[in-house]
């Protein structure tokens, strides 16, 4: 087996340096440092701000602030978010039930009416809303329409002249100077 000279091998070392870094560059994933988890951790679960959040994780106010700007981050603490959200859900439950027996008829009516399901939009809790703009090109000017057409159907008569489209174009229209 022939090796190749050192000329060679220098002329190729480059290429051979970038092709290593990319397969390295490949097998890297994206991850949440332990600091970090730690951070978010203390903010959503022990409810601390970001500063005293980032002390507890042995980490500067600015290094958490800068971290949760990476979309891999913010994705984590959405994500430790809704499992908190989600985990409140029963205990909520149970607390709606718990009015159930209030001596305000009021907050009876509402825990009632919540436990029911009748007002189910204004606490969607965990679910996610979806806006749908349909036909938002159309042009609608506040006031009354009136319809001043004939009752028999026929067209104005000095409109017959032009044809079924009414005027042409600037008919008439003198030019402002």
């Amino acid at each position: 087996m022939a090796f190749p000279s050192k000329q060679t091998r220098q002329a190729l070392a480059p290429a051979a340096q970038k092709a290593a870094a990319l397969l390295r560059k490949e097998k890297k994933a994206i991850a949440v440092t332990d600091k970090q988890r730690a951070a978010i951790h203390a903010m959503v679960f022990e409810g601390l701000k970001r500063p005293d959040a980032a002390k507890a994780a042995g980490m500067h106010d600015e290094s958490l602030r800068v971290a949760l700007t990476k979309p891999h981050v913010l994705a984590y603490l959405n994500e430790q978010i809704e499992v908190l959200r989600t985990s409140g859900r029963p205990r909520a439950l149970h607390t709606m039930i718990e009015l159930l027996e209030s001596k305000n008829d009021s907050t009876k009516f509402k825990a009632a009416e919540y436990l029911d399901g009748m007002n189910r939009s204004s606490h969607q809790v965990g679910a996610t809303q979806v806006n749908v703009q349909v036909n938002n090109t159309v042009n609608v000017t506040p006031g009354y329409v009136l319809d001043l057409r004939p009752e028999d159907g026929q067209q104005i008569e000095h409109l017959e002249q032009h044809g079924p489209n009414g005027l042409p174009y600037k008919a008439d229209v003198p030019e402002d100077d």
